[in-house]
């Protein structure tokens, strides 16, 4: 796994998602509690049940949400992508976590514990409101999440999914068509035409178990075309 330095970490924090938000002042705050944490591939980072232990942030990697009602098997949803904060519904409510994160490959996370997190809040009550937006984002994705498996057509839900790891664009992202069938609600089989129509089109590239997107725009542009129609 290529190394990650602190510096790195937290320019790529600062100029995406939720941080990208806050103020200088609170990202600073923030810096000082976070640690840099190493996930191995198949790292199960944590699962329901588990107890509240703080935020993660992700920097780099590919590590994947699932979840489902009380008492169901997590299933996959979304990716994480760099940016992203997650857990702090535990700091909310003072309950266990409610979903799951895994690391598919080799990433890069930070984690900021529950007991700075309470302290931050104490000794600066809009710290407060500052962890609240985590939330307030989180669900904005799934909203997204929830808009495009309502599309009746299949390329356009795969296009959905494909757009939304476009982070990574020219970089090759370990996602299988395996999981995208299951994101995307359909197929394998339809997965795998769809995939290789897409990079006859020029607007991915596949290989083994890996997907470049090479074109967003044009994605994006296919995926919307089933709410104009």
């Amino acid at each position: 796994m290529v190394q990650m330095s602190r510096k790195n970490a937290e320019s790529i924090m600062s100029q995406r998602g939720w941080l990208s938000h806050m103020p200088e002042s609170f990202r600073h705050r923030l810096f000082q509690h976070a640690l840099l944490v190493k996930c191995a591939p198949g790292q199960v980072i944590f699962s329901p049940g588990d107890p509240a232990e703080g935020i993660y942030g992700f920097i780099k990697g590919m590590v994947i949400i699932k979840t489902a009602p009380r008492d169901s098997t997590p299933r996959l949803i979304d990716l994480a992508v760099p940016g992203d904060w997650t857990g702090d519904d535990g700091f909310m409510t003072g309950q266990p976590r409610r979903f799951q994160l895994v690391a598919q490959s080799g990433s890069w996370m930070m984690h900021v514990p529950l007991v700075a997190m309470e302290q931050m809040a104490a000794q600066n009550p809009n710290d407060m409101r500052a962890f609240g937006v985590i939330s307030i984002l989180g669900s904005d994705s799934l909203l997204r999440v929830v808009n495009d498996l309502q599309k009746k057509d299949v390329s356009a839900r795969v296009a959905s999914v494909l757009h939304r790891m476009s982070w990574a664009t020219n970089s090759p992202v370990t996602l299988s068509q395996e999981n995208i069938s299951i994101i995307a609600n359909t197929s394998r089989k339809q997965v795998n035409n769809i995939i290789q129509r897409f990079v006859e089109e020029g607007w991915i590239g596949a290989g083994y178990r890996s997907i470049t997107v090479t074109n967003p725009v044009a994605l994006r542009q296919h995926a919307e075309q089933d709410i104009d129609n």
